[in-house]
């Protein structure tokens, strides 16, 4: 790259500007740029002019700035910031997003889940949810009431995913990790070690990212727990305790022979357990697909 040649082109002021946009791009990513990349900042004729310079140099079907740093010094020189800062900001997904009242919920799905192991944590939940879903059984037959349970639990865990989650900013999270992976390999093949450098700054500051979304997924697991915890545990008494209940549970079912509800699989795994689990993932799996198309269908039937 000649001097007097980069000289010239900085102290032009549309020159000066394009190669700056130029620049930025090319920091910004793995240190390549391509024209359709910067089609909006650069009209065709000086970019022309930025080839004939010297200035970029063609790597394969891309380009690359040639001695960045001295076409940064030229700029200041002239006047022209590079304007890097036009970096997406980073989403704020840290344990900040956890208000007061997902705090308490949480609390509130730990108290529940001493249940468990406390009687009285359990009986104080369970009197009330008999008098809710004591009835219910009365009508529906055990393995029906099962599944009903399970899909009413899986519209609700659906419906705090939605409420709490970014689903698509998540999604484009992943991509952008993708393709920063993508371009710290080429920049590696490529032996750029000043592209690498910037390319391995950004991935950890998208993992420091990811960690805080891994935080902010908690929160519709705790609000879930909510309706869980209480779901499962009225169960577990039910099943055990049919004398207790308004309606006795169903004491058999037919898998090739005629197994209690209560046996035992697998340790502590009864078989009421694996038929709610097994009902559980199928109605899980049904609401999201069905939330998805309804929410996708409806967001795309929306006037702009």
């Amino acid at each position: 790259m000649d001097d007097t040649a980069l000289d010239s082109l900085v102290r032009d002021d549309v020159g000066g500007r394009a190669l700056a946009s130029v620049l930025a791009h090319a920091e910004r990513g793995d240190g390549t740029v391509t024209y359709d990349a910067v089609s909006d900042a650069v009209d065709a004729e000086t970019w022309g002019r930025l080839l004939r310079t010297g200035v970029l140099v063609p790597a394969d079907d891309v380009f690359v700035v040639d001695d960045p740093p001295a076409v940064r010094d030229a700029l200041a020189d002239a006047g022209i910031e590079v304007g890097a800062a036009t970096t997406q900001p980073a989403p704020t997904t840290d344990e900040s997003a956890w208000r007061p009242v997902d705090k308490l919920a949480g609390a509130g799905a730990i108290t529940l889940v001493a249940g468990y192991q406390v009687p009285a944590i359990k009986a104080a939940i369970v009197g009330p949810m008999d008098l809710v879903l004591g009835p219910l059984a009365g009508v529906l037959p055990f393995p029906l009431l099962v599944v009903v349970l399970a899909t009413a639990v899986a519209l609700v865990s659906t419906g705090f995913r939605r409420r709490f989650l970014d689903e698509d900013g998540m999604d484009a999270q992943r991509e952008q990790m993708q393709r920063i992976r993508e371009k710290l390999s080429t920049a590696k093949q490529r032996g750029d070690d000043a592209a690498v450098e910037r390319l391995t700054e950004r991935q950890q500051e998208l993992m420091r990212d990811q960690l805080g979304t891994m935080k902010n997924n908690l929160r519709p697991i705790v609000w879930s727990m909510l309706i869980t915890v209480p779901v499962f545990l009225w169960l577990s008494w039910f099943v055990m305790n049919p004398a207790g209940a308004i309606v006795t549970a169903a004491p058999v079912i037919p898998i090739a022979d005629r197994i209690i509800w209560s046996a035992r699989l697998v340790g502590p795994m009864q078989v009421w357990m694996v038929w709610y689990f097994v009902s559980s993932l199928a109605s899980n799996l049904f609401v999201k697909r069905t939330a998805r198309r309804l929410f996708d269908q409806n967001t795309a039937q929306t006037p702009a």
